[in-house]
């Protein structure tokens, strides 16, 4: 009997004529769709394998005009020192590196503060990416909106706003600030101030939970202690220190991040103000610094890893031509000692 040498495999039809099924089934096998039964699936990868195949994924990315690539954008607040560096942030970039990886996608970091959506459109940042996710909005609602016109597969971590075109992913910031307010008033706290730039919609919505917690509460929301300041620590400082030499009364703060209320803290302390005994502080993120500060930190959990997970499923629908809805993400009072229990 002669023997016959072994079949070459050198294309997804070599291996399709070998295993008896169409072209298209072992390209989905070996590409792991879930419309190839697990069956199929492994028999046709093991078969691969045996015959040393691998997918050319650079022509594949070639053929289909894709990078695998997703560029994430950091909307820093333009009024203040905010950084990449911030907490916040960081927390948010790392769950969105590690859900994109775990789809075989790659990350593109926007590093500079953008003062106009629109002059992304034609940049590196989009032209070299399958989709963008942009952590917060600023105050550039109207311009991601126009992005959106374009074509571009983008989704928005914030707050919902009038008109929106744009998939949208945030935690419930009427509800956080709502809850925070609330609590303090449980306390018997009366004079509590809002610091947070109230422009963006994010804040926004946490403020309006804020008012409407006063409101129940009948009490009328002083507008000497609404501080209407950027998210940065020197913001927060300098504000603490202006209430305190205007002698405005105030008994409790309620922070837009935590960078903020953390830095509200410190200030408080340096000029003799016991926290909580006089003044009770909650932020807003429950990033990993919260429960390390002195004392621990008063917040609301956004759950930054989770945020991080439906940002990247949404964006990668969005890139394979699915409609994508948007996601409100639960907001949880997380109590510590700056408020006193």
């Amino acid at each position: 009997m002669t023997n016959r040498p072994p079949p070459v495999v050198s294309s997804l039809q070599d291996l399709a004529d070998i295993a008896g099924v169409s072209r298209a089934t072992v390209s989905r096998a070996l590409n792991d769709s879930p419309f190839v039964n697990a069956n199929t699936k492994t028999k046709l990868q093991a078969l691969a394998r045996k015959y040393n195949y691998t997918i050319n994924r650079r022509a594949r990315e070639f053929r289909l005009r894709q990078t695998r690539v997703v560029s994430v954008v950091f909307m820093l607040d333009l009024h203040s020192d905010q950084h990449p560096s911030d907490p916040f942030f960081l927390e948010m970039l790392g769950s969105i590196a590690d859900g994109l990886a775990s789809h075989d996608y790659d990350l593109l970091l926007a590093h500079a503060p953008v003062t106009d959506v629109r002059d992304l459109a034609d940049s590196r940042i989009v032209r070299h990416a399958d989709g963008v996710i942009f952590v917060g909005q600023g105050e550039q609602h109207e311009t991601l909106n126009q992005l959106v016109d374009t074509g571009r597969p983008i989704v928005v971590w914030g707050g919902s706003a009038a008109n929106r075109r744009y998939v949208l992913v945030g935690g419930d910031n009427a509800g956080g600030g709502y809850s925070a307010t609330s609590h303090l008033l449980k306390q018997g706290r009366q004079r509590i101030a809002f610091f947070g730039n109230t422009r963006t919609p994010e804040n926004g919505a946490r403020f309006s939970g804020y008012q409407r917690a006063l409101t129940q509460a009948n009490l009328k929301s002083d507008q000497k202690l609404v501080v209407n300041i950027p998210s940065d620590m020197q913001h927060a400082q300098t504000a603490i220190e202006n209430l305190l030499n205007k002698g405005i009364d105030m008994d409790a703060v309620v922070c837009t991040s935590d960078v903020m209320a953390i830095a509200a803290i410190s200030a408080l302390a340096e000029l003799g103000v016991s926290v909580p005994d006089d003044v009770a502080v909650i932020g807003y993120d429950d990033i990993r610094m919260a429960s390390y500060s002195s004392p621990p930190l008063t917040t609301i959990r956004q759950g930054i890893q989770r945020a991080g997970g439906v940002l990247v499923d949404s964006v990668l629908a969005l890139i394979n031509g699915h409609q994508v809805e948007s996601t409100t993400l639960a907001s949880e009072l997380v109590i510590r000692r700056s408020c006193g229990g």
